[in-house]
């Protein structure tokens, strides 16, 4: 990883796949190292030149002074500060899970800057958005759950998957988040046992590491006020938004609502595909990429 030197003695450590048109790579989380995100770089790599930037506070970047700039608004701040250190101008803005919320958000906060916005398995809607709005996620996420009970693995995943919060506050390492993810991970894909994706979501937990503090402020609060419908109808640059069709947490019922307020939009629903498309349907991801890149989609 190379390290880039921010303001106040402060640094971030990122890594470039691919050559092309710049795109700033965001993972999820928040907490979580942009290594989580190199099969989505790696697929796009033709394309891309993709800065994966680990977020503040993970890998080799310094955390922020306050947690409370672990929220969305915080993490794009801090994006737009390492493109800025990179000599970057324009760039896009792409992201999986919560980084595809916060490529939404870097787009609304800085359209000058941003020349489209790729946002995979993202979420607009925390959980009192989501209730306001009728609670259609949360009803899609038990049923995307519910799908995997007679997996011999989900007694254990959906244990882990219920206590995650009351563990996370708990925890007083890192660790005790990662074991959480080596529960729960099979219940993000549609299809966790089929060889080729059990062998991906291994490589995942070889390269998942957690920032705890990031964790314990998502958890106290951060994701509950989460509500992208105010920043939404602020993007002007080309934006595709991809979800998995079977995706328990960022499944079609958020994919059409970011859709739906994003001017000129365009969304793209996969198929026996959860949370991951570049580990589960890595030709469909691609194919709906390439599509919305050449005006075709």
């Amino acid at each position: 990883m190379a390290v880039v030197r921010l303001s106040g003695g402060r640094q971030a450590s990122y890594e470039v796949v691919g050559r092309g048109e710049p795109l700033l790579m965001f993972p999820g989380g928040p907490g979580l190292p942009a290594a989580i995100v190199r099969a989505d770089a790696e697929l796009l790599a033709d394309r891309f030149a993709s800065y994966l930037i680990d977020p503040h506070g993970s890998g080799g970047s310094t955390p922020p002074a306050d947690p409370s700039a672990y929220d969305h608004r915080g993490h794009a701040a801090f994006y737009d500060e390492v493109r800025a250190a990179l000599g970057l101008e324009r760039v896009g803005a792409a992201g999986v899970s919560y980084g595809g919320t916060v490529a939404l958000t870097y787009a609304a906060l800085y359209p000058d800057r941003t020349t489209r916005c790729l946002a995979v398995s993202a979420f607009a809607f925390g959980g009192d958005a989501d209730e306001a709005r009728g609670g259609e996620a949360e009803a899609e996420m038990e049923a995307m759950l519910a799908r995997h009970a007679g997996a011999a693995w989900y007694r254990d995943a959906r244990a882990a998957w219920d206590s995650w919060t009351e563990v996370t506050m708990a925890a007083t390492d890192g660790a005790e988040i990662e074991a959480l993810f080596d529960h729960t991970l099979p219940l993000y894909c549609a299809h966790p046992d089929r060889p080729d994706v059990a062998a991906a979501l291994q490589e995942l937990r070889s390269v998942l590491r957690a920032d705890l503090t990031a964790m314990q402020a998502w958890e106290g609060g951060l994701y509950q006020s989460i509500d992208l419908a105010p920043l939404l109808p602020e993007i002007r640059c080309p934006t595709l938004v991809v979800a998995g069709e079977l995706d328990l947490i960022c499944g079609p019922a958020q994919a059409r609502g970011i859709a739906a307020a994003v001017p000129g939009a365009r969304l793209v629903t996969i198929p026996e595909c959860g949370h991951f498309p570049a580990l589960e349907a890595a030709d469909e991801y691609f194919t709906a990429v390439v599509a919305w890149l050449e005006g075709g989609v």
